[in-house]
């Protein structure tokens, strides 16, 4: 079991290096068998291997992770946290307005997406994260101008 303070570094840590954009650091956090549903009800992502493409489009995306105040459980392994994501309309936005998550912005260069969200970690006593559940929904998405963060 991790302590608190730990758990909650992890948290921070992990908002750290997603807006860094060096992915194999990103990865450095996981455990190689890393399970990752973002969102929450999605197929989940299991391994480096399959984490990896999703961090790239992020990466490619210009993410900028802005964390709350993480919150850890009683359990001793879990660690909750509030994030608001800020990235670029481009890569991951055609896809979020195909599914009808958000309007097609006139100019999909100049927009930026900004999710609300909550992450869930699991770590285990090797100090890594051994999962992750990323909360949020059509109403937690909005589009911004530039300069709007």
């Amino acid at each position: 079991m991790l302590d608190e303070a730990t758990r909650k570094e992890l948290a921070l840590e992990h908002c750290r290096r997603m807006t860094s954009g060096d992915v194999d650091h990103m990865l450095g956090l996981y455990t190689k068998d890393v399970r990752f549903e973002d969102p929450v009800g999605s197929v989940p992502m299991i391994g480096h291997d399959e984490l990896r493409p999703h961090f790239q489009r992020a990466a490619e995306a210009k993410t900028v992770d802005v964390a709350g105040i993480p919150v850890a459980a009683q359990d001793g392994i879990h660690v909750a946290i509030p994030v608001a994501v800020y990235m670029n309309y481009l890569p991951l936005g055609p896809t979020l307005t195909k599914h009808g998550y958000l309007d097609k912005p006139t100019n999909p260069f100049q927009k930026r997406i900004k999710f609300d969200l909550t992450s869930i970690f699991r770590t285990g006593s090797h100090g890594l994260i051994e999962a992750v559940w990323v909360y949020w929904g059509k109403s937690d998405l909005s589009l911004l101008d530039p300069g709007e963060e």
